[in-house]
């Protein structure tokens, strides 16, 4: 099998980001943060590890990090509310966001957010002060193609420049966290534009918010992403995941035109085949760009290796929606919401379909 994702634009890329890019707000300064400790691990007392089932990695993760604050419940209360269907491929960081505030948060002291753009620097700074902290990143275990996959921080050591992690896949290295080279992280982290959730209790919301500093702000931080894979991708035309993750920031921008020509340059680069199992924001791009062409092509492309991604027929429900197809919508639609009974766009996109109230897009045909 190609281990890229083999679609290819008819027209060959050449992007001049100062030309193509509506201005990003300025990187968010770096200066006067804490002076740290070389080392530091969280108390592994309270931490407890455990093995993922099928598909499982997101809500083993999300778990492993929420018994830090006494949560006491396996993995499959949260694969239950974030994937009820075994086979679903993808937790996004969203998805378990919303297990912690809207289930856990009912029984346990605790809350979580997500962000991107995160770095080393401020990843230890939320370790040192008690906050759990799991990122997204790319995988690729000995006799596996590459993946997405979750892990949970527990500590760090600048001395031997590693995390100290609980992997749900690979372990825990005798209970004290596996070893994970600061470069490798930084490797795989930028797979997924460096996202990272942090677990905490919420009467230390507000300091969580001051470590965070920009970032604290959702949007803030998106922009900052942006501005980190513009800066990537200029220094470096050849590093597809940079123009992959100016698309993200920018289509979570609403610069959804442009994100389109990142996207584009990105896929002719070359990506792992799963790439797309994983990341949805260019199937919005093009959707919101009246591209439904590049839309199909993208879900179809994808489904010659598995069907269960709710996005995909989310997608492909919206593509008929805008083109009046209104029972091929249901039905694309109905599926989405079959291996993903929590989807809430789906659900509200169908309900929107019935009522009447569904807004098009228009279809952009070259």
């Amino acid at each position: 099998m190609n281990r890229h994702i083999t679609i290819f634009f008819s027209v060959v890329i050449t992007i001049t980001i100062a030309i193509l890019l509506q201005p990003l707000q300025p990187l968010i300064a770096q200066d006067g943060r804490n002076q740290l400790p070389s080392s530091f691990k969280l108390d592994i007392t309270h931490l407890r590890h455990e093995y993922q089932g099928w598909n499982n990695c997101g809500p083993t993760t999300m778990t492993m990090g929420l018994s830090y604050f006494g949560y006491e419940a396996d993995q499959y209360p949260a694969a239950q509310f974030m994937k009820p269907h075994r086979e679903d491929k993808n937790v996004h960081p969203w998805e378990m966001v919303a297990y912690v505030n809207e289930v856990v948060a009912v029984t346990n002291n605790v809350r979580a957010l997500y962000r991107p753009a995160g770095d080393f620097q401020l990843i230890k700074e939320l370790l040192f002060s008690d906050f759990p902290v799991i990122i997204e990143k790319g995988y690729e275990p000995e006799g596996y193609d590459w993946m997405g996959h979750y892990v949970l921080l527990i500590g760090y050591d600048d001395t031997e420049e590693i995390f100290y992690t609980y992997d749900s896949f690979s372990g825990h290295g005798n209970f004290q966290g596996l070893r994970e080279p600061y470069q490798k992280v930084e490797n795989y982290w930028w797979h997924f534009n460096n996202m990272f959730i942090v677990l905490y209790p919420p009467e230390r919301e507000e300091e969580l918010m001051g470590i965070l500093g920009e970032r604290a702000d959702l949007e803030a931080a998106y922009t900052l992403a942006g501005q980190i894979a513009q800066q990537r991708a200029q220094s470096n035309p050849n590093d597809a995941w940079a123009w992959f993750n100016l698309g993200d920031a920018l289509t979570m921008l609403g610069q959804y035109q442009t994100a389109t020509a990142m996207f584009r340059q990105a896929f002719n680069l070359g990506l792992p085949w799963r790439t797309l199992w994983y990341r949805h924001t260019p199937f919005e791009a093009f959707y919101q760009s009246g591209d439904f062409a590049t839309v199909l092509r993208l879900v179809d492309a994808n489904l010659a290796n598995t069907t269960y991604v709710e996005e995909w027929h989310y997608y492909r429900g919206l593509v008929a929606a805008s083109r009046g197809d209104v029972e091929a919508a249901r039905r694309y639609f109905n599926t989405a919401i079959g291996y993903n009974s929590n989807y809430q766009e789906a659900i509200d996109a169908l309900n929107a379909l019935n009522n009447g109230t569904f807004v098009s897009i228009t279809e952009v045909t070259s």
